[in-house]
């Protein structure tokens, strides 16, 4: 082996120095950065379905939010809608001006429409009204518009024409689903409601925007340039909010945090930076060997990943304002990096169609995913994030079953754990757990009986801990 990695036991401060937040975070703040190197996967996983149909290289992917449904889209100009436990294909949209369909998503319930605004655009002589308003819909954009789909009927609901001489880039839609934000290679950034009406052009850029969002709750939006800025905008009204200025090329990303406090952005000056969303103030600087196109928050706020030509991907704490590990083993440049909802695993691939999932913050490469033979541009995690589909440029999808890459992490320190019992010993595994997964008033004092007496005597099948409640016991 080129290192042998021992579980080190967690000694306590004492009473009277060591806060509740210390006694959380104690593994993670006295956690060193290996050196990088290769790693080996513990597990290697390949495809539970392959999805064929599709005649041309895949573009996106998503998880309908029930995690039953699967939308993707292709350069064959077709959206198509899978059912994501058995592959089966439910339907497929046809209609768009573009050859090329770049991204698709389902939009979020509650956004209903019941007749298409474009009147010159669709047909709508025989369905004045919508027969099931309540159904899920679909958004796709093409090179030249962007349309809504009805899931049960299959039925075009609305058209998007936009007013700009560029070709379309993507979309994306507010959390309440009401509104678009859609970019063109010209520059041209237009806000419009789903329905197409009321389109606002926001003008402040003098580059083309690389990245746009909405904030958590929709009243912002956030876009990056090829000018090195970063611009906040109000969503009622399209006008410029504040600028972050600092980076000296093309910034590639801008995102917000969980919390919408913090603004983070990569650039091709081999800078990533975190922003005070309301004072515009840069708060850290971090930098790769080479410019950075990729960069993510983690769901819980705590981690950040950021990719650079040099086929590397960096972990940092985004409380500590430190560099956590260096993730090696792609070969081929990294499309894409991605958490999952828990931020416990980290997925990147690559154009080579390599696929690796790492787990957090550890850096510990759990898994290599082999199935696709061409880059994987798109991928999406289920709500729960117990699956994933890819997107590929070989025309195919693949579903993944990735359960099992969150347990073997943590059976033998929890075996441990189990076995001594305890309040000196606290394997690594466990206190992330704990910290993760508790409130912090419920660590005012963290006693281990001498005795376990398990709750219940039915023993469960699987142990997923549950975001935001107290663990009261396990059971193997």
């Amino acid at each position: 082996p080129i290192h042998t990695l021992q579980t080190t036991p967690c000694r306590r401060k004492s009473a009277a120095t060591q806060t509740t937040y210390e006694r959380q975070l104690f593994m993670l703040k006295n956690y060193e950065a290996p050196n990088s190197y290769v790693q080996e996967p513990s597990m290697k996983l390949t495809p539970i379905h392959t999805l064929e149909g599709h005649e041309s290289l895949i573009n996106s992917c998503s998880f309908s939010k029930d995690g039953n449904l699967i939308v993707s889209s292709s350069a064959d100009g077709t959206v198509r809608l899978w059912h994501a436990r058995n592959g089966d294909q439910i339907a497929a949209f046809e209609g768009h001006d573009g050859g090329m369909v770049q991204s698709c998503a389902f939009v979020p319930a509650g956004c209903k429409i019941q007749k298409s605004p474009c009147a010159s655009d669709i047909d709508t002589s025989d369905d004045d009204s919508d027969e099931d308003p309540d159904q899920p819909l679909v958004i796709s954009a093409s090179d030249e518009d962007i349309k809504v789909w009805g899931v049960h009927d299959g039925k075009e609901k609305a058209s998007m024409l936009l007013d700009c001489d560029g070709m379309l880039q993507g979309f994306a839609l507010s959390p309440d689903g009401s509104k678009v934000l859609s970019n063109m290679d010209d520059q041209c950034i237009i806000l419009s409601t789903i329905r197409g009406k009321e389109a606002v052009t926001l003008e402040g850029h003098e580059g083309a925007a690389k990245s746009f969002c909405f904030s958590k709750d929709g009243s912002e939006i956030l876009t990056s340039s090829t000018d090195g800025s970063v611009k906040l905008w109000d969503t009622d009204t399209g006008d410029e909010i504040r600028s972050f200025e600092g980076h000296t090329k093309s910034v590639w990303k801008a995102s917000f945090s969980p919390n919408n406090d913090l603004i983070l952005s990569c650039s091709a000056d081999k800078s990533l930076r975190l922003w005070d969303r309301a004072t515009a103030k840069e708060v850290a600087k971090f930098e790769h060997k080479s410019p950075i196109h990729l960069s993510a928050f983690s769901d819980n706020g705590r981690w950040i990943a950021s990719a650079s030509r040099d086929k590397e991907i960096r972990i940092w704490d985004a409380e500590e304002k430190k560099q956590m590990n260096i993730l090696t083993g792609h070969k081929n440049f990294i499309w894409n990096i991605q958490f999952s909802p828990d931020s416990m695993l980290l997925l990147s691939t690559s154009s080579d169609g390599a696929m690796m999932l790492w787990a957090m913050p550890t850096g510990k490469l759990v898994a290599t995913l082999t199935g696709h033979t061409e880059g994987v541009k798109s991928c999406s995690f289920s709500p729960k994030g117990n699956a994933l589909v890819s997107s590929s440029h070989d025309n195919t999808l693949n579903l993944w079953n990735i359960s099992g890459c969150y347990y073997p992490l943590y059976v033998k320190e929890m075996a441990t754990f189990l076995d001594n019992r305890n309040k000196k010993f606290m394997p690594s595994a466990v206190y992330l757990i704990i910290a993760e997964y508790t409130w912090p008033d419920c660590m005012e004092e963290l006693e281990i009986e001498e005795e376990y007496a398990p709750e219940t005597s039915v023993i469960e099948e699987s142990f997923t801990p549950v975001q935001r409640r107290r663990i009261k016991s396990c059971k193997f």
